[in-house]
Parts: structure tokens; C-alpha cells; sequence
């Protein structure tokens, strides 16, 4: 059974288990955090999952520091109450964040992270890289992440690792959750303003922002800049149902979705020299609930570029990825 299986369908076990002559198994934790939510699975030596946990975002950027500490630590503390271990038995921990990849963001996450767990090894890395390391199991190959935000990330063969996207909304997140609903909030203006197409997006997205006219936008859009990312990311969902229904604007915008999230991808793949070689391309977060009209436009630009690669759903989710790079993380040292 593979370790994605394990995770949904093996209820876990309050009471740990302990290896012959009495002595307890070891415990690795793996955290995956973004701008939606953060989860958190504890695994034994048998790559059992003992214990989950789930809390709110833990993107330290945009919800502050203290909270995406307190989010981490809910999580963590579920998963161990499920496991019916402290946390101070676990022997290391991963810890995969949105909002780290800058050295001063990860040096400060970091510290406040040992602050917070009495574990004895942590890591931080980014939410790509463990992203990476469950959807490939580690093997080359790549990952395209879209869900608030986006990034493409893989490594090769010879170890190497390559990243593309991942800049933030003010800068980039092309293909994301928030790419999907700032295009949905611009036809519903242009389609207003008849400067674009009529979209049956129109009432639905009005309703989500609570107003009956999009010139009554601009006040809840830009007098609230701490709520109003993640209403624009939640668009998605009314891109994707007007899609589904034949919308013709709706379609066009999951499109161009697909063919940014390719080229990060392709991205990647050129700089790792990977084009010719047979790899695994997978995908992770909410935007690929929108199935085919992501995946199929998407899938076909990858395969223009590197014809051998193989898009596939991930192996295993990252929090799972994240649980066996802190195994790997002792078992190496």
C-alpha cells in the first residue's frame, strides 16, 4: 500500500506501538503549510501514519508570524494527540512553509519553529520542495503546485534542484487560485464596461464580494487588503462551474491558466536538461479540482516539450513528502 493510501484510509492509532523488548518505535513529523491551510502526519519506522492534524494557513507573510506559528503548533499537537505520543518524542521533523524561500524569512521561521517544538532535528524548507519530494517520492522528476499562489519546482538525476514561478501575487502566481480569480474580477468589470464579452460569471461573483453592481467593487476590494486575497483566490471556484457549463469566457481564463502553469513547468525541465528524458510531472493544490480543463491543455504543452514526461497525479501528498525528508534527514546523518 502506498503511503497516500495509508493516509486515507488507515484510521490512526491512539496507542503507539513498540518494537520487541518493549522499546518505542521512532517518530518523524511532517508539516505542510500554506496560504489556505497547514497539515501535519506523524510516521513510524514502518512508514505508518500514526497521527493527523489540520490547522488554518501558515503562510507566515500573510498571516503574521505568531499565527502561522500557532497554526503549526495546533496541527502538530492533533497529530500527536492522535498518535498518543508527546511531541517530544519525535525524533526530527520537516517542516514545509509558503513564505520561506528568502533567507531572512527562513532564518526567522526557523528559530521560531525550535521555539515552538521541543523536537530535537527541524528543517524548513519550502512547501514546493516538500511538495516535490511526495509527489516524486524523491525520484526526478517535477511538481506544479497551484492553489493561492503557484510555483513549478523538480530536480534531476544528478541531484539538482530548479524552481520556477513562486514571485507572489504582486509579481506573479501566474496559473494560481489568485491568477484564476483576479481574471475573473477583470471580465466581470470589462463585460460591464462592454469592453468584453457577457460571462454568466457576472452574478455569482458579485454575490461572493456581497454587492448587486460592480461599481460597488472597488470599496471591498480596496479597503480591504487583508481579506480580500483569499475572496479573490475563492473565485476560482465560480471560474471553474462557469467552465463546466460552457461559459466561453470562464474556459478561456482555465486556459491560459494551463498554459502558464506549462510553461513554469517546461521552465524547469530546460533548466535541469530533462527534455529528452522520461520523468514523472506531477501536480498539487486546489486549482487541479478543476480536472480536465486544467490537465489537458497543460498536458499537451508539456508533452511539446519534453515528449517522454509523464503527468500524473502525485505518489503522495507533500505533508507526506515532508514526513519522509526528516526521516531521511537522520537515517543520513
Amino acid at each position: 500500500m502506498g503511503l497516500i493510501e495509508t493516509v486515507l484510509t488507515e484510521p490512526p492509532k491512539n496507542e503507539p506501538e513498540e518494537e520487541e523488548g518493549g522499546e518505542p518505535l521512532s517518530y518523524w513529523l511532517g508539516v505542510d503549510g500554506g496560504g489556505t491551510n497547514c497539515r501535519a502526519v506523524i510516521v513510524d519506522e514502518n512508514d505508518r501514519v500514526c497521527g493527523e492534524g489540520r490547522a488554518e494557513a501558515a503562510n507566515f507573510i500573510r498571516v503574521g508570524l505568531e499565527a502561522a506559528i500557532g497554526h503549526v503548533r495546533i496541527a502538530v499537537d492533533e497529530a500527536c494527540h492522535q498518535a498518543g505520543i508527546e511531541v517530544t518524542k519525535i525524533t526530527a521533523a520537516c517542516i514545509g512553509l509558503a513564505g520561506v524561500s528568502h533567507p531572512e524569512h527562513h532564518a526567522r521561521m526557523l528559530s521560531a519553529l525550535k521555539n515552538a517544538l521541543p523536537v530535537p532535528h527541524i528543517t524548513l524548507e519550502t512547501d514546493a520542495r516538500v511538495a516535490l519530494a511526495g509527489a516524486t517520492r524523491n525520484q526526478p522528476g517535477v511538481v506544479i503546485i497551484a492553489g493561492t499562489g503557484s510555483i513549478a519546482c523538480g530536480i534531476n538525476t544528478r541531484g539538482r534542484f530548479a524552481r520556477a514561478g513562486g514571485w507572489g501575487p504582486a509579481m506573479g502566481d501566474e496559473g494560481s487560485g489568485s491568477y484564476i480569480g483576479r481574471r475573473a474580477l477583470e471580465a466581470v468589470v470589462m463585460a460591464w464596461d462592454y469592453r468584453g464579452e457577457p460571462t454568466s460569471m457576472m452574478e455569482p461573483v458579485l454575490r461572493h464580494f456581497g454587492v448587486t453592481t460592480p461599481p460597488e467593487l472597488p470599496p471591498v476590494i480596496y479597503d480591504s487588503p487583508g481579506e480580500v486575497p483569499a475572496m479573490i483566490s475563492q473565485l476560482s471556484r465560480i471560474v471553474v462551474k462557469a467552465a463546466a457549463d460552457g461559459d466561453s469566457v470562464a474556459r478561456q481564463i482555465l486556459k491560459d491558466a494551463a498554459e502558464e502553469l506549462a510553461r513554469a513547468a517546461i521552465a524547469v525541465i530546460e533548466q535541469l536538461r530533462m527534455a529528452q528524458e522520461t520523468i514523472i510531472v506531477s501536480y498539487v493544490g486546489g486549482v487541479f479540482e478543476a480536472g480536465d480543463l486544467i490537465l489537458d491543455p497543460m498536458r499537451d504543452l508539456i508533452r511539446e516539450a519534453a515528449p517522454k514526461a509523464v503527468v500524473a497525479a502525485p505518489i503522495d501528498p507533500p505533508v507526506i513528502g515532508a514526513a519522509m525528508m526528516a526521516k531521511a534527514m537522520t537515517l543520513e546523518s
